[in-house]
């Protein structure tokens, strides 16, 4: 047997299998037209290096959200990339090119988080404060 399934119970949605933590070779792309296809995107950074594949999130009806990953067989060109970051214009927009997991990607995902999370909180409160009021008294 020997398989590497090192997955910790991490349920890790529509990415594939194969590289869920190699982000080393991962860029982030924001700002997209949403009509920008994976080609237009492919062609814009094969300059940098070969590019492994491009990722645009869309929404269920196949819409561009305006943003994607893309993944380069190497990480040198992730650098070059980077170092290019005033140039990155795709179907005459510019676009905004972070390292994946970097600063703007991790404080949006953060952002959003915190957010998701005060809500579960005050939802909480709020059904426990419904429901423990007048019980509470009666039990003693």
């Amino acid at each position: 047997g020997g398989g590497k399934g090192q997955s910790k119970g991490k349920s890790v949605i529509g990415l594939k299998k194969k590289d869920r933590d190699d982000k080393t070779n991962v860029v982030f792309v924001g700002g997209l037209r949403k009509t920008t296809t994976e080609e237009r995107v492919s062609a814009h950074f094969s300059k940098f290096g070969e590019i492994d594949n491009v990722d645009i999130k869309r929404l269920p009806d196949g819409t561009s959200r305006g943003f994607c990953f893309v993944k380069f067989a190497n990480a040198e060109a992730i650098e070059k990339v980077l170092e290019a970051k005033d140039r990155h214009m795709i179907d005459n927009k510019w676009v905004d090119v972070t390292r994946h997991g970097g600063d703007a990607f991790n404080q949006e995902k953060r952002k959003e988080r915190v957010q998701q999370q005060a809500e579960i909180a005050r939802s909480k409160q709020k059904s426990e404060s419904d429901n423990t009021g007048e019980q509470a008294y009666d039990e003693k």
